[in-house]
């Protein structure tokens, strides 16, 4: 399988590119968000590992800054 390292907006709470938790600051509105590399498939575009964030040195630095 293909796949490539695709970079989102995501929720600075809960890091996910949609919302999972109903009680997440995300899911009322207006919220911080924070840049992340997440794997696509190349094939489907489906986000890989159950929408975790890619373990990268981009993300590494990204979540210190948080």
């Amino acid at each position: 399988m293909k796949t490539r390292l695709e970079k989102f907006d995501v929720c600075e709470d809960c890091l996910s590119v949609g919302i999972t938790d109903t009680n997440c600051s995300c899911s009322y509105g207006s919220y911080k968000s924070i840049k992340l590399e997440f794997e696509v498939c190349d094939c489907c575009g489906q986000i890989l590992h159950d929408g975790q964030p890619a373990d990268t040195p981009f993300n590494e630095t990204q979540l210190k800054k948080q």
